[in-house]
């Protein structure tokens, strides 16, 4: 499989090596490939992947097509990678991958990562609204403790959360009262983001900024 493999994947970056979305259009094509393959040539391009340190597509490929010794590597990557005390971004592809491939058991395991938040432009993935609501909860709280105000309203680390409505209610709701005080702002500041194509859209985002809860 190395020497095929090689192969392989010297024409595929080669077909994406005048790409300038970064890695977007490459990551997307390669799902599809990998889709029309049979599932051990899928698990062996996945492991063929990791071995080279390519795991940023690999651990997006492992949510659609691994196998479940590949979801427990990820794990294991992540746990490794807590107690080495990094704050390589790598960590939050493993999290992404093991949200959108839960199981209870994973649970105390994220909790220590959303608990430290190592890293500078450090983000809370919406997938974990929908698994545990206190969890996020409380990360959101330490997240927007260490953001200053211009990280919050003037740059778009949080602008994902203006496409879910209903997580930034929950936040205003449930915070605490200054930091529920800066999510209003926060919908008050990205209501004028060019991303807000359309009328509704805004008035959405204005509305939750100006209720009284």
């Amino acid at each position: 499989m190395e020497l095929e493999f090689d192969q392989w994947w010297m024409d595929f970056e080669s077909s994406h090596k005048n790409d300038k979305d970064g890695g977007l259009e490459a990551l997307k094509d390669l799902k599809k490939l990998l889709g029309g393959f049979g599932v051990e040539r899928r698990y062996a391009i996945i492991d063929e992947l990791i071995i080279r340190g390519r795991e940023i597509f690999a651990t997006e490929l492992i949510e659609l097509y691994g196998n479940d010794d590949q979801k427990k590597l990820i794990r294991d990557r992540l746990r490794e990678w807590l107690i080495s005390k990094s704050d390589k971004s790598i960590a939050g592809y493993y999290v992404k991958t093991i949200l959108r491939t839960f199981v209870e058991s994973d649970l105390e395991l994220l909790k220590v990562y959303f608990s430290e938040q190592r890293g500078l432009w450090f983000q809370i993935p919406l997938e974990l609204f929908f698994i545990d609501k206190l969890l996020f909860l409380n990360a959101f709280e330490i997240l927007l403790n260490r953001w200053s105000d211009e990280s919050v309203y003037k740059y778009d680390g949080l602008l994902y959360l203006t496409k879910r409505l209903d997580v930034l209610r929950f936040l205003i709701e449930n915070l605490s009262p200054t930091q529920s005080i800066r999510m209003q702002l926060f919908c008050r500041s990205k209501s004028t983001h060019s991303m807000i194509d359309n009328d509704q859209w805004r008035n959405d985002l204005l509305a939750l900024a100006n209720k009284k809860w």
